[in-house]
């Protein structure tokens, strides 16, 4: 895995990781998959076309010996957009579906092994969907739709903030920032998560008061 690659795979993506890797050590949790997009390209680390990596093992239950068998935090890569080249986030907006389509497919095939595995033959579920940052969010809520789960958001930033602040700059124009970032449909799809969110999740008593207000 690779970290500090550019401003998409910093401090926020690490933060992710560690939360993965602390859930799976909790009691009660046998699996946590942490869902990214799949690339083939000499251009970057050889990891990103994995299509599995194992962030942590899960814990050993000395009473049941299945435990372990696919227990534990894993990145799973699923492959949408074009195969062999990176795409910044703001230009994944049209591929979400595609993303969705796989993660769920990996999820129904999941439920099945881990129903053979500790769910005595009956297909395991999650018990929650959790999205960070607005794809994953917009990603998070097509999901948890589809399965009938909860789901849970922590925005990291919101959209609107990041505009008002750009237009307070003065120096780039509404249609300019909109091209850049791709900040309306970031917004359509924050609030559309916000709504299918159960709980929301922040970071600091600063997001609170001054983002999501």
């Amino acid at each position: 895995m690779e970290l500090g690659r550019d401003s998409d795979t910093g401090g926020q993506i690490k933060y992710v990781v560690e939360l993965a890797r602390a859930l799976a050590k909790m009691p009660g949790v046998y699996r946590v998959d942490l869902f990214t997009r799949q690339i083939s390209s000499t251009e970057i680390d050889w990891s990103y076309g994995e299509p599995t990596e194992m962030l942590s093992a899960g814990q050993e239950d000395e009473n049941d010996d299945s435990t372990g068998e696919s227990s534990g935090a894993y990145i799973i890569r699923i492959p949408f957009g074009p195969r062999d080249k990176y795409l910044e986030k703001e230009l994944l907006w049209p591929h979400i579906q595609e993303f969705v389509d796989g993660a769920l497919a990996h999820i129904l095939n999941m439920s099945k092994v881990l129903g053979e595995q500790v769910g005595g033959g009956q297909p395991v579920w999650p018990y929650v969907i959790h999205g960070h940052y607005a794809d994953a969010g917009d990603s998070a809520a097509l999901l948890s739709g589809a399965l009938n789960v909860p789901m849970v958001l922590t925005g990291h930033s919101l959209g609107r903030n990041k505009l008002e602040q750009l237009l307070k700059q003065g120096r780039q124009s509404l249609e300019d920032i909109n091209l850049t970032y791709k900040i309306m449909g970031r917004i359509e799809a924050e609030e559309l998560s916000l709504d299918a969110a159960e709980p929301v999740i922040t970071s600091t008593r600063q997001e609170i008061d001054e983002q999501w207000g």
